[in-house]
């Protein structure tokens, strides 16, 4: 059976997920519930009074400290996004060519020509 929580224990919990997500920036209910020792529900439920007194935001990716912290947490997350979509371009050996007069240049298949 759950644990059954004070209003004092509560309280200290509530201060303990304050100071949680203010440290690390943003923590999801499940990493709150392991690091605080509370059940899911009880979770839920401070989080979503302390988004009424407004310590926290919450939001569908996690608690925040601020509505801005979690517009900085997502921008950061695209640029990260972007950086590894950008694969550098890897050039097979074979496709190029040296010219007798010392040139380089590449081999098209499809045309079956050297590149200008």
């Amino acid at each position: 059976m759950a644990k059954v929580f004070t209003q004092e224990e509560r309280e200290k919990i509530k201060g303990q997920v304050v100071e949680l997500v203010r440290r690390s920036g943003r923590e999801t209910l499940r990493q709150l519930e392991a690091k605080t020792g509370a059940t899911r529900y009880l979770m839920s439920v401070l989080a979503r009074e302390l988004v009424a007194s407004g310590d926290v935001y919450n939001s569908g990716y996690g608690l925040f400290p601020s509505e801005q912290a979690r517009k900085d947490w997502q921008n950061a997350r695209k640029k990260l996004s972007r950086a590894k979509v950008k694969k550098p371009v890897v050039v097979d050996p074979d496709l190029i060519w040296s010219l007798p007069d010392g040139e380089i240049r590449r081999y098209d298949r499809r045309m079956n020509i050297i590149c200008r």
